[in-house]
């Protein structure tokens, strides 16, 4: 039998359970179960690299020898994730789970799984599951046996038969796309209040809580799907919605209802992926059906974030030569990509924990991140992941994106013929619209730096001989333009002259080292950015501190003006060599589309999608950014008292590294106030959008204009020619009795030893349940390193973000599985997550939330706020201290205490809490009697 002979582990609380090979099962601590463990010839566990991290990562001890029960759980269930726990397995697959949870429980999970892998077989037979099996046994994956045992499978395989290589070759039992018609243009029928309210309650349910906040937010957002009377005038709610007040169902109901009506599409956009997969989550209750909801329901991202078939037959061809444990990865995501409802790779049906157990690096590469989709050449391109979503996008009824990717598709849009137009979306919803900024700074920014100009060389002409997988433009269009001599002589000129931008490899020979000895001039691109580098080392400011604050950093960047003479010469002769394949790449272009319209009855349908595929890329990597680099390199041969004068822009000189270790070193240019061209492009199209956010206004003037003139500036609003319809939304919790708020006023929160003791004791105080948020990634990792082994020997496990080697979705499930532990963490920490219960009941901040004090900064809080730029600094902080706190109290059940250790909190930001939270600055020692207090029933 196989699991005859073998030994299983359970860690809870720091204590171990171990079934020995023996069949004796025995409680030992980690240092007995470490001893103990060298001399087991195998062990069962949950999640190996956790398990080992909870054993102190002993070096004479491999975890990838153990037998991990999630592996067995991704052949037999490829898209679930069962949790962490044998807890959570147990809930997932209705298992009774005993209490308290000894090892040999193991040994019931995984005769469980044999038996759901056998019915499974027996009901659905499939020859493509037996020889997947026969292929992890052929890898040598340590769960091949018993898979064999179960199906039943002899080796080798009939010939008649499905072969185990061949059965990898997933693309061939995909389903294919179909193109559909262009979808016709929506009615206009208003929404009723009432049938938009009934729709809110069935959403509901009928044993539902009547949340005043949520019916008004619903009435609220009928406005935005009102008929647009004017061209470029959407109507667009701007609403306020607290935690807790229920905003998802409030916009899913008129959003629905109006798709339903008027046969029209929304867009649902979050700025995280967390909240996209919660919406579609959400949407179950209108589609309980999966496969109903498939048809009306799709999230749509960025093409790098699905697995591209073309990366994983690359990777197949070489699976012989492929470590072991990239073997089974590989054979386990075959068998996913098979069950997948979208193939996305991150934050889809894809289990958290996979990047955990396997090279992490492995997600990333069968991605399509090298932007070399050769898209209609694709020989899998009718059954590629991203040319479903977007088809199906297409045609479904609400569609649930992120902020990124729908400012990308309306720039798009922006160029195509208005056929395609006619079936672009006109309603738009903004979840977490608090990001909205930060989301079109991002999008309509420009970096002109040695990494951006390094990847089109990369793009342009390929590995160059180097043992990568790049493909250059050459191999990606050659068959289409051979024979073209006109073609072929400005593709040979467009890639001779790219040869002036940066080898991929450039940082291992541009360090900060750098001196007049070992000047790279041997490139244009190259010897330009060390003349930036120059400057930059010239004018920044030096951490003159020892202290390891983040307001005392190396700058690492300096204002452009005034400009070295040097560099301002340097930037005339790259502009030359910029237009050298600007040229070229632009005849391309126009002798392309020259082709395509003489040609058009004879070039069959796979030419001209291959034609303007190509033309659509080199506008947008290549065309796109070489002209505005061009553009900057200009910019810098303007008189320098030309930029004092009123800008839209801010233009700085900027570096990255890591010790002497350059990361990257550019020019970076931002609008001030990056809103404004987003707003400008999607009011040609939108009819109504509905932004939200539990966070909108800074309420330190207590719901005056000036607050809403202050949230709306933020969000952009003032630009558009319509005033949006505000609403603020009550949130139904009683704080007063829900949370309290401690500002610890006796430590000092420079010193990382005082840190790490107050983080120490307050955790223990409140018996884990804890979140630590930081504002530097090295202060957690010192008090990480601190607190880990007293925390241990108190029962109270600790994770952390940038220390542990997990997800942050990972990290957040094992979190909330465990109720005494506790989780260190950062920026997407305090902004991204829903913990409700008694498994988050104490949030300690580190400090008060500063913006970081750079160039780009400086300018904005000018032009923001000209009169008091200090206004910019402080509403920042007083948001992200409500986004922080948001992450406390979730349910009207929750209780939690929230405390920020920095005794220099000014009592002006403390407007950023509900009013009723009573607040109070406390002794340290003071606030873990309060705490043991609150806590007391905790057991």
């Amino acid at each position: 039998m196989f699991l005859d002979k073998y030994s299983a582990l359970t860690i809870h609380q720091h204590q171990c359970s171990l079934l020995t090979s023996e069949g004796e099962i025995l409680d030992l601590s980690i240092e007995q179960t470490i001893k103990k463990i060298s001399k087991e010839p195998a062990v069962f566990v949950i999640h190996a690299p956790i398990t080992y991290r909870k054993l102190h990562s002993p070096k004479h001890i491999n975890p990838h020898e153990w037998f991990d029960i999630l592996e067995l759980a991704a052949f037999i269930y490829p898209t679930k994730s069962l949790g962490f726990t044998p807890q959570s397995i147990a809930k997932s697959l209705g298992i009774p789970c005993p209490t308290p949870v000894e090892a040999d429980f193991l040994l019931i999970i995984i005769q469980h799984l044999a038996q759901l892998l056998q019915e499974k077989q027996l009901h659905f037979p499939s020859e493509s599951l037996q020889a997947q099996g026969a292929a992890l046994f052929y890898a040598q994956w340590k769960w091949a046996p018993l898979i064999l045992d179960v199906l039943k499978i002899t080796l080798p395989i009939p010939a008649k038969n499905l072969q185990p290589n061949d059965s990898l070759k997933i693309w061939r039992n995909l389903p294919k796309w179909q193109d559909t018609p262009p979808r016709p243009p929506p009615r206009q029928l208003p929404l009723e209040r009432k049938e938009t309210l009934q729709r809110l309650s069935n959403l509901l349910g009928p044993d539902a809580e009547t949340r005043i906040g949520q019916i008004d937010f619903a009435d609220i957002s009928r406005a935005a799907f009102a008929s647009r009377n004017h061209p470029e005038c959407p109507n667009v709610v701007l609403a306020e919605a607290g935690t807790g007040t229920g905003k998802t169902l409030g916009y899913m109901a008129p959003a629905t209802l109006w798709s339903e009506k008027n046969e029209g599409s929304v867009w649902i956009n979050t700025y995280t992926k967390h909240l996209q997969r919660q919406i579609e989550d959400e949407f179950t209750r209108f589609y309980p059906d999966q496969e109903e909801k498939n048809k009306h329901v799709v999230v749509r991202k960025g093409r790098e974030n699905y697995l591209c078939l073309l990366n994983l037959e690359e990777y197949l061809n070489t699976l012989p030569q492929q470590q072991y444990r990239n073997k089974i990865g590989l054979i386990l995501l075959c068998r996913w990509a098979e069950e997948s409802n979208d193939g996305d790779l991150f934050g889809g049906d894809l289990p958290n924990w996979f990047n955990d157990l396997f090279n992490e690096r492995l997600l990333y590469q069968l991605a399509e991140r090298r932007g070399e989709c050769i898209h209609g050449a694709c020989p899998h391109y009718q059954c590629c992941f991203v040319e479903h979503s977007i088809h199906k996008a297409q045609s479904a009824d609400i569609v649930i994106a992120n902020h990124a990717l729908v400012m990308q598709h309306i720039s798009w849009q922006a160029n195509n013929d208005s056929a395609e137009q006619s079936s672009f979306p006109t309603r738009f919803i903004f979840d977490e619209a608090h990001h909205l900024l930060d989301a079109t700074d991002s999008a309509y920014s420009v970096a002109f730096s040695m990494l951006e100009t390094s990847e089109l060389r990369r793009w342009l002409l390929g590995n160059e001989g180097n043992k990568t997988r790049s493909k250059g433009l050459k191999k990606r269009i050659h068959d289409v333009i051979v024979g073209d001599n006109k073609l072929e002589n400005l593709l040979e000129a467009i890639l001779q002259a790219t040869h002036a931008l940066p080898v991929l490899n450039w940082s291992s020979h541009f360090s900060t080292e750098l001196d007049d000895r070992h000047i790279p001039n041997s490139n244009p691109t190259e010897y330009f950015f060390h003349l930036v580098y120059t400057q930059i080392k010239a004018r920044s400011q030096k951490n003159a501190s020892p202290i390891p604050m983040p307001e005392y950093y190396d700058q690492n960047e300096c204002d452009l003006f005034p400009i070295l003479p040097q560099l301002q010469e340097q930037a005339s002769i790259l502009s030359e060599y910029f237009l050298q394949i600007l040229t070229p790449l632009t005849q391309f272009i126009q002798t392309l589309e020259h082709k395509l319209k003489a040609d058009i009855d004879t070039l069959d349908k796979y030419t001209k999608d291959r034609i303007e595929t190509t033309m659509s890329s080199l506008e947008r990597r290549a065309i796109n950014p070489l002209s505005v680099w061009v553009d900057i390199l200009n910019l810098l041969d303007q008189p320098n008292e030309n930029q004092q004068q009123q800008q839209t822009h801010v233009t700085f000189l900027k570096m990255d590294k890591v010790g002497t270790r350059i990361l990257d070193i550019g020019i970076f240019h931002h609008w001030l106030d990056p809103t404004f061209p987003f707003m400008k492009t999607i009011s040609n199209y939108a009819h109504g959008m509905i932004l939200t956010s539990a966070t909108l206004r800074d309420d330190s003037h207590h719901d005056t204009e000036a607050t809403w003139q202050a949230a709306e500036k933020r969000i952009g609003t003032p630009h558009l020619p319509l005033a949006p319809i505000r609403a603020s939304l009550a949130c139904p919790f009683d704080y007063s009795k829900q949370a309290r708020i401690y500002i610890i006023n006796d430590i000092n929160s420079h010193s990382i030893s005082n840190l790490a003791h107050a983080y120490l004791n307050l955790f223990v105080a409140s018996k884990g349940g804890a979140l630590g948020l930081f504002t530097a990634i090295q202060r957690l990792k010192a008090v990480q390193q601190r607190i880990i082994q007293p925390l241990e020997e108190k029962n109270i496990s600790l994770f952390a973000q940038h220390v542990d080697p997990m997800n942050n979705n990972s990290l957040i499930e094992l979190f909330k599985s465990e109720p005494h532990s506790c989780l260190l963490g950062t920026d997407a920490m305090r902004d991204g997550i829903n913990i409700p219960g008694d498994a988050l009941r104490l949030v300690v901040f580190e400090k008060i939330p500063w913006p970081r004090p750079d160039i780009l900064h400086r300018e904005r809080r000018k032009y923001f706020y000209p009169e008091n730029p200090n206004l910019y600094d402080e509403q920042l902080v007083r948001l992200r201290l409500r986004q922080a706190f948001g992450r406390l109290i979730r349910t009207q059940t929750d209780r939690g205490i929230f405390v920020i250790l920095d005794r220099r909190t000014p009592t002006k930001m403390l407007s950023a809490f509900p009013p009723d939270v009573p607040i109070v600055r406390i002794a340290l020692q003071d606030a873990i009697t309060s705490i043991h207090e609150f806590y007391q029933d905790i057991s």
